[in-house]
């Protein structure tokens, strides 16, 4: 059963740096310990996933939010799916309930036939698509893609210039992207400085504090953000 939980999330590349001792650590292990009660929300569970390896660089956290669901009818075909699979599920599902061409899943991502044609019978066998020959559709995309929250969170002890940029990086698969600095780093210039829908959260001997509230982006940004809906799923569906 060991080798079966490892196999099922594997396949995805969902890798996770080890964590570094020092200040900007402590500031991440800080915030967490006072922080992690405000994202309980009724109905809604919570993950916190730390130093993930995502498709723009390495978030010091993720918090991933989804309803609280029985997931006791997984298909486990799913769990056998890639990141090539999952790169075509995202771009399928981008279009909607009208799905798109097969001829057009080959022009745009510049996948062999072959290729795609393989990964289209896995997303069918997975019940994800509808696959005629010609077109693919989304199939449930509600329950398919249950996760309702991803919120990132880049932490730096002073530099923060280098902190939005990330975080606007994450901004691609997240629905909330925010910067963690201590409180005294904050100043008008840090906060006049906030480019698109970024928000600021400081971290102080009295508490973590919402300094900058993130406006929420439309789920999934991005193939990473199906990555991360289906790493969820599969360990949910594994401790059934």
């Amino acid at each position: 059963m060991f080798k079966t939980k490892i196999y099922m999330l594997d396949n995805l590349q969902f890798n996770f740096r080890k964590e570094k001792e020092g200040p900007e650590n402590d500031l991440v292990n800080t915030f967490l310990n006072q922080y992690t009660q405000n994202f309980e929300k009724k109905n809604y569970k919570f993950k916190v996933l730390k130093e993930v390896y995502a498709e723009t660089g390495i978030p010091d956290i993720l918090i991933v939010v989804w309803e609280d669901i029985d997931k006791s009818g997984w298909p486990p075909k799913r769990n056998k799916l890639d990141k090539t699979d999952i790169k075509i599920l995202h771009h399928i599902s981008s279009n909607g309930k009208r799905g798109i061409r097969f001829k057009r899943i080959l022009q745009q991502l510049g996948y062999s036939e072959k290729s795609a044609q393989k990964s289209l019978k896995k997303l069918v066998q997975a019940e994800l698509i509808f696959f005629n020959g010609m077109t693919a559709r989304i199939k449930d995309f509600e329950n398919s893609f249950f996760v309702r929250e991803i919120i990132s969170i880049e932490a730096k002890m002073s530099d923060w210039k280098n902190a939005f940029k990330q975080a606007q990086l994450n901004e691609n698969f997240s629905s909330h992207s925010y910067v963690l600095l201590p409180d005294k780093t904050i100043t008008e210039n840090v906060v006049s400085s906030i480019n698109g829908n970024l928000g600021i959260l400081s971290q102080s001997e009295d508490g973590a504090k919402l300094k900058v509230r993130a406006k929420k982006a439309k789920l999934p940004g991005s193939y990473f953000s199906w990555i991360i809906n289906e790493y969820i799923g599969r360990q949910l569906a594994s401790a059934l």
